[in-house]
């Protein structure tokens, strides 16, 4: 279950774990993965369907996820998370990269078409 502030809960061999996702669990991903390490979680073109994600990027993501949390959790741990709550990698990409909607009275007005916004005179 995701919160707001980008935090997802899960249940893994009996205990309750919270995942976080932040910018210094990121910048550690792309120290040891690239700076295109999230495009490396999706399936390259053509791929088949037994196509899976380099599961070291997998594993490092949950990992780095634990650390505020759970500094004491090792990849045993990642691994039964991984296991017991299918689509934890998506739910917490999602939980971490909310899609923001404008909060109200902040939205732009839409804007107005050229012109003074009166129709044409009709022709005699």
């Amino acid at each position: 279950m995701a919160d707001p502030r980008g935090a997802l809960r899960v249940t893994a061999a009996g205990q309750d774990y919270t995942l976080w996702l932040g910018m210094s669990g990121l910048a550690e991903l792309q120290a040891r993965h690239g700076q295109d390490v999230l495009q490396k979680l999706d399936p390259p073109e053509g791929a088949g369907e037994a196509w899976v994600p380099d599961l070291n990027i997998v594993l490092d993501l949950l990992l780095a996820s634990l650390q505020r949390h759970h500094a004491d959790a090792d990849r045993f741990t990642a691994d039964e998370i991984f296991a017991e709550n299918e689509g934890v990698v998506l739910q917490l990409l999602a939980a971490a990269f909310p899609e923001q909607e404008p909060a109200p009275g902040n939205a732009r007005a839409p804007k107005r078409a050229a012109g003074n916004g009166r129709r044409p005179k009709r022709a005699a």
